[in-house]
């Protein structure tokens, strides 16, 4: 398969991926991720893309890069392990993509999201789960497209 193919397989997905990860979505794609002629850190996203928690932890763990945290900070936001989370997500600084979120969701901020995304999972959240969803793949979406373009690929 091809980068755009499994991309948009991920992208379109019914139903988005989960704040909190349960189980590998399609494992024949994490054998199609792997041999692909990607950047590593655009493999880890795919992989987070498709809820493979470990195959984007081997990549993002040994990436120092702020990409690498980035994807390092979701993946734990994911686990869910939210103080993890917020960690990671201080390694990453001011990332370019924030203001892309922030055009479309002003309110959003990293440190908030991951309140956000750990009210949600105690049935408290301010936000919707749909709404939380959506934004969640939209970061991922532009976190993978700055990680394809390779800003940083260590």
């Amino acid at each position: 398969m091809f980068f755009i193919e499994i991309y948009e397989l991920l992208l379109n997905r019914d139903p988005l991926p989960s704040l909190v990860l349960h189980n590998i979505w399609d494992r024949e794609q994490t054998s199609h991720i792997e041999a692909l002629g990607q950047p590593l850190l655009v493999k880890a996203g795919l992989h987070l893309l498709n809820d493979d928690i470990e195959g984007c932890h081997q990549i993002a763990q040994d990436n120092t890069s702020s990409e690498g945290s980035y994807w390092h900070a979701i993946l734990h936001r994911r686990e869910p392990d939210y103080s993890n989370s917020k960690y990671w997500y201080r390694r990453v600084g001011n990332h370019p993509i924030y203001s892309k979120l922030q055009e479309s969701y002003p309110e959003w901020e990293p440190f908030t999201f991951v309140d956000w995304c750990e009210d949600a999972s105690r049935g408290r959240s301010k936000k919707s789960q749909k709404w939380l969803r959506e934004v969640q793949v939209q970061e991922m979406k532009f976190l993978l497209m700055h990680s394809k373009e390779g800003v940083s690929s260590d």
